[in-house]
């Protein structure tokens, strides 16, 4: 077929150069990871570029739709129940009430702003749960416009970076130990990657503590999607855009048998990363897709429903770990 070579090669391209980028000292102290870098540098070549990936038009929507909801459902073998288990009672209602209250501030402060419905849900998704992959994964559901996932994986990563220096920042002023201070992270950061950077200037138990509660958060992607899809089935959506996709189950069932123990090491891993490979090939598509005047047209809007929700979870997040302590 005309085309999809030609742009299915291209963001395979983007997707392994992004790679690269993101294995670079300055790259990796930013927590600026493999995903974002990938819509970045996909962006980049798409506006410097157009006629790519007008030509390649083909080839983009097969990465963007196909093989990144296949990447989506592969990113379960990530999740294990007993990193959950490890969080305790308060750690795993601080996960559920976080991810819950920013979803439904999304809404709320997106429509008071006049963000449109697809953008704020995405933007809600990237926020609550876990950045990039989370918009991604929305996007797999909701069929949102290329300009409006670019749009929202960039406002995410921008206010997860701020909060990877925020945080370190804070923590002195906050009274907590390391073990607390890693929950804070996990709880309100965006990215992995920036958990993780946040979270090493506490040290190991807060670097695990971070991890634990930021894996808790992941662990709800399956069921935002299925609440999700339920949504819109009561919506105007288009025919068929509210199932319960196909690749939300098969997240469930990787879950389950990474759980299990069954899985050997070695297709553990080969399955994360072939998960990372192909969410970044389908972001870089997206990016190659998204034209920096159509982004434009989003106004601050944007900025501002993605910023009330960082402050939304950096606070909120202290006020629970702290309430945790007192308890």
């Amino acid at each position: 077929m005309p085309g999809r070579p030609v742009g299915l090669a291209s963001a395979i391209g983007i997707a392994l150069l992004s790679a690269l980028l993101a294995r670079m000292p300055g790259m990796e102290s930013s927590g600026l990871g493999w995903l974002p870098l990938s819509v970045l540098v996909g962006m980049a070549a798409g506006n410097l570029w157009p006629a790519l990936s007008m030509y390649g038009a083909r080839g983009l929507h097969l990465a963007r739709g196909p093989l990144m909801r296949a990447g989506i459902a592969l990113f379960g073998l990530r999740i294990g129940f007993a990193d959950l288990g490890a969080a305790g009672i308060h750690g795993a209602v601080a996960v559920v009430l976080m991810v819950a209250s920013t979803l439904l501030l999304a809404d709320w402060l997106g429509r008071l702003l006049g963000v449109e419905r697809d953008l704020r849900l995405l933007i809600g998704c990237g926020s609550a749960i876990c950045g990039a992959a989370a918009v991604a994964a929305a996007d797999g559901v909701i069929g949102a416009r290329a300009r409006h996932v670019s749009a929202a994986v960039l406002a995410v990563v921008v206010f997860g970076s701020a909060c990877m220096f925020l945080l370190p920042a804070l923590q002195p002023l906050s009274g907590m130990d390391a073990h607390q201070f890693g929950m804070w992270v996990g709880l309100s950061v965006h990215e992995l990657g920036h958990v993780v950077a946040a979270a090493s200037a506490g040290g190991g138990d807060a670097t695990a503590a971070a991890l634990v509660e930021k894996m808790g958060r992941v662990m709800l992607l399956a069921p935002v999607l299925m609440l999700l899809a339920r949504g819109l089935r009561r919506t105007s959506a288009p025919e068929g855009s509210g199932r319960t996709p196909a690749f939300a189950c098969v997240f469930v069932l990787m879950m389950l048998l990474n759980g299990s123990g069954l899985l050997p090491p070695a297709v553990q891993q080969a399955g994360v990363m072939a998960a990372q490979l192909l969410l970044a090939i389908g972001l870089a598509a997206l990016g190659m897709q998204t034209r920096l005047s159509d982004m434009g047209g989003a106004g601050v809007r944007v900025w501002l429903l993605a910023g009330g929700l960082c402050i939304h979870l950096v606070v909120g997040a202290a006020i629970l770990v702290l309430i945790g302590a007192w308890s």
